[in-house]
């Protein structure tokens, strides 16, 4: 009886791993582009360097560690060519998902959209730029949690956490105008208007996203 304990304890604490490393890297504690040392790391949290050694790995596949042979493990760090690929992509995958979602379930988007404006004229009163972040990805992500279509939702897990590292590194100053513009058309069903804001405002965060590579 005891076996399914002593097969998930090392999953548990590779789980931990994952979560802790991955919050480090977005909120800025550890750098984009530093080295990540397996021993110090899990010196830190008190494990094994194996559940760390698998955390990276799995963090990875999230895009955001790189592991280069002989050399070690560093935080992403986007080329300036990158950024570019990054805010087209982003661009593309919410446009499409922000399509299927309004096809699928308008109105509940659209409310889900009006709470995170919401919750972002708080943040922004209280000048909560942790916050702010947070809810900007809460926001964009309505556009997937509401998207029927699975690949969508798969070609945005590719680069969902490099954006919300990038975000917690770049607040924006004009959180609330720049999303409700986007509620409004969604709400009042011009659909085709809310695609080309959302391509306009996604875009407009790329000397943003540069800036926080350190490419300025």
């Amino acid at each position: 009886m005891n076996q399914p304990l002593r097969l998930e304890r090392p999953q548990l604490l590779t789980d931990l791993a994952v979560d802790r490393i991955r919050q480090a890297i977005v909120d800025g504690e550890i750098a984009l582009g530093a080295q990540m040392s397996e021993a110090q790391l899990a010196l830190q949290m008190g494990v094994s360097k194996t559940p760390v050694r698998e955390a990276l790995v799995r963090l990875k596949g999230e895009g955001l560690v790189e592991v280069h042979p002989q050399r070690g493990s560093f935080v992403f760090r986007l080329a300036p060519d990158q950024v570019g690929q990054l805010c087209r992509y982003r661009a593309m995958i919410e446009a499409a998902a922000l399509r299927e979602a309004f096809a699928e379930a308008p109105r509940a988007l659209a409310g889900e959209m009006a709470r995170c404006v919401a919750e972002m004229r708080i943040a922004e009163k209280a000048r909560d730029l942790k916050a702010l972040a947070r809810i900007d990805m809460d926001f964009h992500w309505q556009f997937i949690a509401h998207c029927p279509n699975q690949y969508l939702r798969a070609g945005y897990d590719v680069i969902r956490w490099q954006l919300v590292a990038l975000r917690h590194r770049s607040p924006i100053d004009n959180a609330v105008a720049s999303h409700k513009v986007l509620v409004d058309a969604v709400a009042g069903g011009e659909i085709e208007a809310a695609c080309r804001l959302l391509d306009e405002h996604v875009r407009e965060n790329e000397p943003r996203y540069r800036t926080a590579c350190g490419l300025d």
